[in-house]
């Protein structure tokens, strides 16, 4: 497919941007503000143990991610400190090499990105396998710095079930706010996609994106990554089974909802997942069921 290059590099404004019940998302999104990466000059240090350059993630650390039961799915249900994705009818479906598609473009200096991507990983897995999976953590210089988490570049994902294409277009900053660079082009349909939908609900294309289907939208922030601060990411892996715990309510209260949102472009398949009570649950809340 052809590519483009991707757009300098944006990130949402946290400031701008407020949590709420259900019936208010809309109007959270639209308080969406994309400004250009700012903060001080001198560097933060990162959380203990987490790691500032991209390694290869252990399969442990993936399959404590990977492997959070449906017991505790359904005990975190759908928090308060969660912004659900929003849901749009009518519009033509995302269709990815043939199957139902989704689309993640992220930065790895963004924050913001930095705690989505381990509900993503966590939702996505539910339908999927993924490989090459690194470590890495969000820009020093930014909003929550050295935020612990994944990165997708150079990683891969295979389902028979969907298609999901996982972006990072913006690498890290080097030396400073605002010095990051460009790191993987975007094809034309992600590029079109970001840009059209980015201006259907009132922003300029930020960090981070994600698109399940042409049908929900994850834009902007799911949840304070805050709430991630000072851990590492075997410290984050290792909250997963506490239902309680302020990181596992809002990385799976976040799942719940993208899971849900992926079986309703997959016909509701796996049925073992697309039944769970947490994801019929989030399903129900977005009125995709």
């Amino acid at each position: 497919m052809s590519t483009v290059q991707a757009r300098p590099p944006r990130r949402f404004s946290f400031s701008a941007v407020g949590f709420g019940a259900i019936g208010v998302v809309i109007v959270i999104i639209v308080a969406l503000v994309i400004v250009k990466v700012t903060g001080g000059s001198t560097k933060s240090s990162p959380p203990p143990g987490s790691i500032t350059g991209d390694v290869a993630a252990p399969a442990s650390l993936i399959s404590e991610v990977t492997g959070v039961p449906s017991s505790v799915a359904k005990a975190v249900g759908l928090p308060s400190s969660v912004t659900p994705p929003s849901v749009l009818k009518g519009q033509e479906p995302l269709t990815l090499d043939g199957k139902p598609g989704a689309i993640f473009i992220g930065a790895e200096f963004c924050p913001y990105c930095a705690a989505e991507r381990w509900a993503v990983v966590m939702a996505f897995s539910r339908f999927g396998t993924f490989s090459g999976l690194k470590e890495t953590a969000s820009s020093a210089w930014d909003y929550a710095p050295s935020t612990a988490t994944f990165s997708f570049y150079d990683a891969s994902y295979s389902s028979n079930l969907l298609t999901f294409e996982p972006v990072e277009a913006a690498g890290n900053d080097t030396s400073g706010p605002g010095t990051s660079r460009v790191l993987q082009s975007l094809t034309k349909t992600q590029s079109n996609v970001w840009a059209t939908y980015s201006a259907h609900f009132g922003t300029s294309e930020g960090f981070p994106f994600l698109d399940i289907g042409n049908k929900v939208f994850a834009i902007g922030l799911s949840y304070d990554p805050k709430i991630l601060s000072g851990l590492s990411q075997s410290d984050i892996a290792a909250k997963l089974r506490k239902p309680r715990d302020p990181v596992t309510q809002a990385i799976v209260g976040t799942a719940n909802y993208l899971t849900a949102a992926i079986c309703s472009i997959t016909n509701h398949q796996p049925a073992s997942v697309c039944t769970a009570a947490a994801t019929v649950a989030a399903a129900r809340a977005l009125g995709t069921s």
